[in-house]
């Protein structure tokens, strides 16, 4: 796995999902969030709006989505610090790369965990091998762990899982048995866990750390993730299908428009949203361009979330406003990506854009994105792409 502390490398996908998943925490010290919180919150100590946060989200994501240099997020945090009038500890640059390094790395790190605790992944590699690489300031005990070779299921893991501090360049590989045989390793003993007391500077309560862990790097963010994966499974939403025994897509357009408002409503009340939703009716135009036999739109937690940190100044109301949108458009016209289309809609006296896309199978329909655009935005997307329909076409016909 490339260090996302010494370069950029375009983050794995599952990289890039461990962060998607996160949410929002305001924070004004660092402390207030429990070590394993951060696995599934964002928070940059001393923001506490949701505007601030969300820009710093963005910067992050573009890091892993595009594999932003260090020198690139910098320019990005010095201008969302200026645009917001932000006040905070160290230097700019310091402070940059502290929030570059540590966001990078542990999405990093979460990520490599999900890959190798696949069944798949643990059948072939059941052991796990801790590795320490070269830094300008080794820890001794990181040193000390360095090629200790462990069961994938041994406890140490829960608590010693790399990132184990602040700039820590650690990794773990996953061991198959044939390379147990082959470099003749043997499985080591995990070292006894030795706890320190640390006075937790936001709370001022003694917290117990493994020595040789920084403060707030105690728990195993692919662990922890896991676990929220687990739990956010129970209360995952699948489309409705059926309404008092009258199947959805039977229903008179305006019932099937209220199922569709309401589930999205569910879908914006979960704070880490989970699973996908009927989000509006194709029209025929849109079921023509992509070459698709159903008409059921659907919306993913995944693009909810991405749509949301890219757009989140979109309300609810915005939101439920997508059935008719997409049912009703303005105008259809073709999308610069394959098998997708943007679908102009109109709520009240503003334009949305909304890009509808096709699975590969032609199977299913998913809104991918959606953000507010002016009349004048409006007008150049009608100019600049092929137009497959308008509202003005159908009243030509009338």
């Amino acid at each position: 796995m490339a260090d996302p502390l010494l370069g950029s490398p375009v983050a794995p996908s599952d990289a890039i999902r461990f962060f998607r998943q996160k949410v929002n925490v305001p924070t004004k010290r660092w402390g207030e969030m429990e070590a394993h919180a951060h696995a599934v919150g964002f928070a940059v100590a001393g923001a506490t709006s949701d505007a601030l946060l969300n820009d710093f989200r963005k910067a992050v994501r573009k890091a892993l989505e595009q594999g932003t240099t260090l020198a690139e997020f910098r320019k990005d945090f010095d201008a969302i610090v200026a645009r917001r009038g932000w006040t905070h500890t160290g230097t700019p640059g310091w402070r940059a790369e502290l929030i570059y390094s540590t966001n990078l790395a542990t999405a990093y790190s979460a990520g490599r965990y999900r890959q190798m605790t696949t069944p798949e992944a643990l059948d072939i590699f059941p052991y796990w091998r801790y590795r320490h690489h070269a830094c300008p300031h080794p820890r001794p005990e990181h040193v000390a762990w360095d090629g200790m070779i462990l069961p994938a299921d041994d406890p140490w893991w829960n608590t010693h899982w790399p990132p184990n501090g602040w700039r820590c360049h650690c990794t773990v590989e996953p061991v198959s048995r044939s390379e147990m045989r082959r470099n003749k390793w043997e499985v080591s003993e995990a070292p006894p866990l030795q706890l320190k007391p640390w006075r937790n500077p936001a709370t001022g309560e003694i917290e117990q750390i493994p020595k040789g862990i920084d403060p707030g790097f105690q728990s195993n963010p692919g662990k922890v993730w896991a676990d929220a994966e687990r739990d956010r499974a129970a209360t995952r939403l699948s489309p409705v299908t059926e309404l008092g025994g009258t199947p959805v897509k039977s229903l008179p357009p305006t019932e099937r428009e209220a199922v569709q408002v309401k589930q999205i409503g569910e879908m914006l009340e979960q704070k880490a949203p989970s699973g996908e939703v009927e989000a509006a009716t194709a029209p025929e135009p849109v079921r023509e361009a992509l070459d698709v036999k159903t008409d059921s739109v659907r919306l993913s937690d995944d693009s909810l979330q991405k749509n949301r940190d890219s757009h989140p100044e979109l309300t609810k109301e915005e939101y439920s406003a997508l059935p008719a949108m997409i049912a009703r458009p303005h105008a259809v016209v073709r999308d610069t990506k394959p098998a997708s289309v943007v679908v102009l809609g109109r709520n009240g006296k503003r334009f949305y854009r909304i890009a509808v896309k096709a699975t590969l199978d032609r199977a299913r329909l998913y809104v991918t994105s959606m953000l507010s655009v002016s009349d004048a935005g409006a007008s150049r997307l009608l100019r600049s792409r092929e137009l497959i329909w308008s509202l003005s076409d159908e009243d030509g016909k009338k």
